[in-house]
């Protein structure tokens, strides 16, 4: 009786570390879709940015003005020259919890 206990307590841990092992590991809505869209987002401002530097002569937010966010995404300066020759801004969104892109004239960098 002992011998066949151990087997089925065995059997039910191998069961459960499969189980466990086909989990999803990210959070529910933090897609390989979600993160394209960020990821194209984010490029999407590094050129609006850029052709308003090229038109205008200096950086400017301005571009970004009627720029379609993806649900739950939001950008922030986070550094601006007063010349309008530099900025650095971050995008995140809700839908994707901890993850981070940074715009900037060196281009797009996502730092988690």
């Amino acid at each position: 009786m002992r011998t066949t206990r151990g087997v089925k307590l065995t059997l039910f841990a191998t069961v459960l570390a499969v189980l466990a092992a086909c989990a999803p590991t990210t959070l529910p809505g933090a897609d390989d879709e979600t993160v394209n869209e960020l990821q194209r987002t984010a490029e999407v401002i590094y050129h609006r940015m850029e052709l308003g530097r090229l038109e205008s002569g200096t950086y400017t937010t301005n571009v970004l003005v009627d720029l379609l966010l993806p649900e739950g995404a939001k950008w922030t300066l986070q550094e601006f020259a007063n010349d309008g020759s530099t900025y650095r801004l971050s995008l995140t969104s809700t839908r994707l919890e901890g993850a981070e892109w940074q715009v900037s004239p060196d281009g797009v960098r996502r730092l988690s």
